[in-house]
């Protein structure tokens, strides 16, 4: 298209979406309604049928991103009927994922029924080019693609469900990305340079449900062909993909025990794991150090305030948690600071298919509760700049080492010492504030003191006394 295109002018993207409409009907693919979709996705039987048989359930979830009405979730069972309560909604999601207990959370994911991509300022040319890359095996064919307004999301149905186990979890992350940035590029793309990295939990737009476009342009789907898919195959599809695949298929340890016999065992953590959907709590370890200064976290929080933009958000309050750990900050204190950035963040929201909620910090506070080696993979230079774009400069020690560079600085230190100058560093102590002030002002008075040195009342109160 000559010019630029503006991220947001509806205009173009309306008659981009009715083009895509009809380029999908004259290809010969058809139209999938969405009771049907979500059939081929979740066939008759993967979903629960009765109470206690095992089985998850889909939950979908109903956004109000301006925070007018409260996001509702409703669980979708075999019968598929809940479907119909965000089927023509205007914000209304659904993961290709089912889910044990009655919230959307890692912690409750049960199994995995297709790898979606989400592929945005995808315009109509843009749909043609990957139309003809799938014809051709450039790129891996999908089930399904859906119309979703802007952009259009691709489903990899899989041959079976997969198990989402946690030890899983970082394995099915870094294959997504991979095929994400595959999939999402200059030929795909109006924006190929910033391709949205969501992770595997993500939801989608449901199949029937407005589009960002409004109620007259609803989410689409289109059948492309009957190919389900393992994981190998997209991995196959990804040229010089290095991601080791073999610890999603290591032997488990399953319970005897069935669900039904664990609702009479344990019925206390029958009714708070399956019934009320709470996480499994986690005991954590207890020992050893990792703590930095507090500045570190203090500067971060000025860097949200500053460089974090859009597409970075949610991994800069992940960031958040991982510094306020090293440097020793409650978890309280953590949560707070991470909640009262929710309104900065929301108002630099670019896309209007794109909002801040409090649900984003909710979910990205769950980095609290990592273990010390994700903790230290998520606080890495190379991890914050890739996730929130945020350039972090190294140290400069002009190529020497820690050791060289500590050694240098004490003897200038030592060098400044003896010529007299101040070397104590950093801020000075309340006490040689006060005890300053009285030096100078030999007659002067509390008050003048707490005025002009800035301090608490009982800070001066403190020192003053001691200082007599």
């Amino acid at each position: 298209m000559p010019g630029k295109v503006m991220k947001n002018d509806s205009v173009y993207w309306i008659d981009e979406y009715k083009k895509k409409d009809a380029l999908m009907t004259e290809r010969g693919y058809p139209e999938i309604p969405p009771r049907e979709f979500y059939r081929d996705l979740f066939p008759s039987g993967s979903l629960q049928q009765s109470e206690g048989d095992g089985r998850g359930n889909v939950i979908a979830c109903q956004l109000r991103p301006a925070r007018k009405e409260r996001t509702r979730q409703w669980i979708v069972d075999d019968s598929l009927r809940m479907l119909d309560k965000v089927i023509g909604d205007p914000f209304g999601l659904v993961p290709p994922i089912s889910f044990y207990g009655k919230t959307h959370t890692k912690n409750n994911a049960h199994e995995l029924f297709a790898v979606a991509i989400d592929v945005d300022y995808v315009g109509v040319q843009q749909l043609k080019n990957l139309l003809k890359q799938f014809g051709n095996g450039i790129q891996l064919c999908p089930t399904y693609i859906v119309s979703s307004g802007k952009g259009v999301h691709l489903y990899y149905f899989l041959k079976e469900p997969l198990e989402l186990y946690r030890s899983r979890e970082k394995v099915l992350a870094e294959l997504k990305e991979a095929f994400i940035r595959r999939l999402w590029n200059d030929t795909s793309s109006l924006r190929p340079d910033n391709p949205d990295i969501t992770g595997i939990y993500q939801g989608f737009r449901c199949v029937g449900s407005q589009s960002k476009l409004g109620k007259n342009y609803p989410v689409k789907a289109f059948k492309i062909s009957g190919n389900r898919y393992t994981l190998e195959d997209i991995k196959n599809s990804i040229p010089d993909c290095k991601i080791d695949l073999s610890g999603l298929y290591e032997p488990r340890r399953k319970s005897k025990v069935t669900l039904e016999e664990a609702k009479e065992l344990y019925p206390e953590w029958y009714q708070e794991r399956i019934v009320e959907g709470k996480p499994k709590q986690r005991v954590r370890k207890q020992g050893g150090t990792w703590v930095c200064n507090e500045a570190l976290y203090e500067w971060w929080k000025r860097k949200i305030m500053t460089e974090v933009k859009e597409g970075g958000r949610y991994f800069s309050i992940m960031a958040l948690c991982s510094y306020g750990l090293k440097c020793g900050i409650s978890e309280a204190q953590i949560r707070k600071d991470a909640y009262s950035f929710l309104d900065h963040l929301e108002s630099i929201t670019e896309d209007s298919d794109n909002h801040f909620t409090r649900e984003d910090v909710r979910d990205a506070l769950k980095a609290l509760k990592a273990d010390r080696k994700e903790l230290s993979t998520i606080a890495s230079r190379a991890w914050i700049e890739s996730n929130t774009k945020v350039e972090i400069p190294a140290n400069k020690r002009n190529g020497r080492k820690q050791e060289q560079h500590l050694i240098l600085a004490r003897g200038i230190r030592q060098l400044k010492s003896q010529l007299g100058e101040n070397v104590s560093g950093g801020r000075p102590t309340a006490e040689s504030t006060v005890s300053e002030w009285r030096r100078q002002h030999p007659d002067g008075r509390k008050v003048d003191c707490i005025r002009e040195t800035g301090l608490a009342k009982h800070t001066v109160y403190k020192w003053w006394t001691q200082n007599e």
